[in-house]
């Protein structure tokens, strides 16, 4: 039987005031019962060009396909959409995000404004593709609906929800054991920002966040160098 704690207050309490025997006690703990923590799925960048080449065509379409191409670059949450600013800078004009979210640890800490840095897709053939995205923010190019504050990741995932491509690509990695969200295209940011050995620090400024937090949740990202630096002494 599964107590809850309504159950346990009601047994401590019967207990104590003698109307039930001390064997129906509850224990003095329960053990704490945690939710398993989901796998991110880190999407490929061939994953979202096909993505991308299969949204149909219309300006609707073309904002969504605007916030998709900003999120998975500079690995946004979908609410830094929001809060996307350009500043004049003594480098000259640089891409920002003012959004501020809880840090996890202190309580009412909060992020940073942050510079963002470009992780650019690669095409099949390895080259680098620049969508010239702070041009276009510069120019006024429009992002879609983001619906009320907070809401900014409900209204892209009822969008996609409605593409058979994101749909099937999210079957897939049900069955592999992971899980399909619109913080995919900011995993696959932190995976490629690893995988160019980045330092931890600097990966972890470039996404907003905390060393700690960062290693929470993207610790699973970085290269196992152990077998190289291994090998390199034995030379």
């Amino acid at each position: 039987m599964t107590l809850t704690c309504s159950s346990v207050g009601f047994l401590n309490w019967a207990g104590q005031r003698g109307h039930l025997k001390p064997i129906y006690s509850p224990p003095a703990a329960l053990p704490e019962t945690l939710k398993p923590k989901r796998i991110g799925y880190p999407i490929s960048d061939a994953q979202i060009l096909h993505l991308l080449d299969n949204l149909p065509a219309g300006e609707v379409h073309d904002r969504r396909r605007f916030a998709i191409q900003l999120c998975a670059v500079y690995g946004l949450r979908p609410e830094d959409l929001r809060h996307l600013v350009i500043k004049d800078c003594v480098s000259g004009a640089e891409l920002w995000t003012t959004y501020q979210k809880s840090m996890g640890g202190t309580k009412g800490a909060k992020t940073e404004p942050r510079r963002l840095r470009p992780l650019f897709l690669r095409d099949a053939y390895g080259s680098a593709i620049d969508w010239r995205l702070h041009a276009r923010l510069q120019v006024g190019e429009q992002l879609p609906p983001l619906n009320r504050k907070g809401d900014g990741g409900q209204a892209h995932n009822q969008y996609l929800r409605r593409r058979d491509v994101w749909m099937a690509l999210r079957d897939y990695t049900k069955q592999q054991g992971k899980q399909l969200t619109l913080y995919s295209f900011r995993h696959r940011f932190a995976k490629g920002m690893h995988a160019a050995n980045i330092p931890i620090a600097n990966i972890s400024e470039a996404m907003g966040q905390t060393i700690k937090v960062h290693l929470k949740s993207y610790a699973r990202f970085k290269p196992k160098a152990t077998a190289d630096l291994v090998a390199a002494v034995n030379v």
